[in-house]
C-alpha cells in the first residue's frame, strides 16, 4: 500500500488534531485543543487511496504530531513515506527529527530508522492547602529581578551533567523570559529558597501560565543542598497559594530525571510518555 501526501486545510486539519491526536498534554478544553495548529498551513494528510489515514505537521525540517484517523493506524510503511515526503521534498542533507512521537507509535519510526533523543512528560496534579514547611536552616521568599543571575546560576550548576543541561546562555534566556511575561498572581506562587547563614540561593520554583492553567515553568535544588525536603516544600506553597484561583498545576519532566519521582511521590499523574526521535542522512 502506498500512502501520498496532501495538504491540508488547516481549520478541518485542527479539528481532526483535537480529535484524534491523544491529549498528553492536558490540554483543558476542545477549544485550547483546536488552537493548537488553527493558524498553522504546515498540516498534511496521509492518503491512502481515497481515504484520510492520518494526520500529521511537517515544518522546519521535522515530522510531528503524527495522528491516525480511524480505522486506519501509525505503521511503519506509513511513517516510511512520511519519510521519504519530508527529505524529498526538504532536499535534506542532514538529519530528519520527529518531535512528539507518542509512546505506541514509536515502533513504527524506530523501524525506519529514527533513533530517540529524549523523552518527555507532560505531569498534572490538583492544587491544594497544604504544609510548605521547611528545614530551620532554609527560607522560602517570592523571586525578584534582581535574583535572575543567581537564579541562572542555580539552573546550570543543578541540571549539569543531566538531561535537562543547557548552554547557560539559554538558561539566560529562559529566567529572562519568564520575568518578562509573567503575571504577579503566578510570581506569587514562586518560590527562591535561601540559605540563612550564607544568604545564597540554593533553590528556585518558577510557576508561570500556560494555556490558561499553572504550570511549573523551572524548579531546580543545588546538589548540596537536595534531600533536604527543598524541592517539595517549593511545590506544597505553589499548590497552596493556587489553590484559591486555579484547580490545578501542570509541569514538563524530562524522562531520566530524577524529580520524576518525587513528582509521582507529591500525587502528579503523567499523560504518558511522549519521544523526540531523530533520523541520521548517510
Amino acid at each position: 500500500m502506498e500512502y501520498r501526501l496532501v495538504k491540508a486545510d488547516r481549520k478541518m486539519f485542527s479539528k481532526y488534531f483535537a480529535t484524534y491526536y491523544k491529549n498528553n498534554w492536558f490540554r483543558p478544553s476542545w477549544g485550547d485543543l483546536t488552537k493548537v495548529l488553527s493558524a498553522s498551513d504546515d498540516g498534511y494528510w496521509v492518503i491512502s487511496g481515497e481515504d484520510k489515514a492520518a494526520g500529521v505537521y511537517l515544518s522546519d525540517h521535522s515530522i510531528g504530531l503524527v495522528c491516525g484517523i480511524p480505522p486506519y493506524s501509525i505503521t511503519t510503511k506509513m511513517i516510511d513515506d512520511v519519510k521519504s515526503y519530508a527529505l524529498k521534498s526538504w532536499n535534506m542533507t542532514e538529519g530528519l527529527h520527529a518531535y512528539n512521537v507518542l509512546a505506541e507509535q514509536e515502533i513504527a519510526f524506530r523501524e525506519t530508522g529514527f533513533v530517540r533523543v529524549e523523552s518527555r512528560q507532560c505531569m498534572m496534579r490538583p492544587t491544594e492547602e497544604l504544609d510548605a514547611s521547611m528545614d530551620l536552616n532554609y527560607m522560602h521568599r517570592i523571586p525578584t529581578i534582581e535574583d535572575m543571575s543567581m537564579i541562572v546560576g542555580v539552573f546550570k550548576e543543578a541540571y549539569a551533567d543531566g538531561p535537562d543541561e543547557r548552554e547557560a546562555q539559554v538558561y539566560a534566556e529562559d529566567a529572562a523570559r519568564y520575568f518578562d511575561v509573567v503575571p504577579s498572581k503566578l510570581l506569587g506562587a514562586s518560590s527562591v529558597v535561601y540559605d540563612r547563614t550564607t544568604g545564597e540561593i540554593v533553590g528556585v520554583c518558577l510557576i508561570s501560565l500556560w494555556e490558561g492553567l499553572p504550570l511549573v515553568y523551572s524548579i531546580a535544588v543545588l546538589p548540596q543542598n537536595r534531600g533536604m525536603g527543598l524541592a517539595s516544600a517549593m511545590l506544597d506553597r505553589a499548590l497552596t497559594v493556587l489553590e484559591p484561583d486555579y484547580p490545578v498545576l501542570r509541569l514538563f519532566v524530562t524522562t531520566g530525571n530524577q524529580a520524576e519521582q518525587l513528582y509521582r511521590k507529591k500525587g502528579f499523574l503523567s499523560g504518558g510518555e511522549y519521544h523526540h526521535l531523530k533520523y541520521t542522512i548517510e
